[in-house]
């Protein structure tokens, strides 16, 4: 009985968190500008984060920037090498935009290529920016 309770609870898990080495939280280190320059043009190099956290889980991604009282709840669209994280229905969330440029998301629907992902440190590279994360 133990074995089957234990394998359910196994496989239910699974459906939830397909991806080991991605879901959970992670915490945002850095924002690096791949060009010098910000989301406003401004000289930039590579910024240090401190109080924002993205979450994954299956389908889904969470921003949190605990700094601003900040959250926004997306669809992540995971393909191995690419993440899509896309903020679009989000509508009226307040300050929605700028949040999503401290965090370093140049719009709402952002594409990621995963540069690096260990049990402990991952590296999206988009067209704008290449963001660093340590586990949590």
């Amino acid at each position: 009985m133990l074995i089957v309770v234990s394998a359910v609870l196994l496989l239910s898990c699974e459906n939830v968190f397909h991806n080991d080495k991605l879901d959970f939280m992670w915490r945002l280190d850095s924002v690096e500008y791949l060009d010098g320059k910000d989301f406003d043009g401004n000289d930039a190099g590579i910024e240090k984060r401190s109080g924002c956290w993205f979450s994954f889980a299956r389908d889904l991604v969470e921003l949190d920037n605990r700094n601003s009282y900040f959250q926004a709840l997306g669809v992540l669209t995971d393909d191995g090498d690419i993440l899509t994280l896309d903020f679009s229905m989000c509508g009226d969330v307040e300050n929605l935009d700028t949040e999503l440029r401290r965090m370093g998301l140049g719009s709402r629907t952002e594409r990621f290529q995963v540069s690096t992902l260990t049990g402990s440190k991952l590296v999206l590279t988009g067209g704008k920016t290449r963001l660093s994360f340590t586990k949590w």
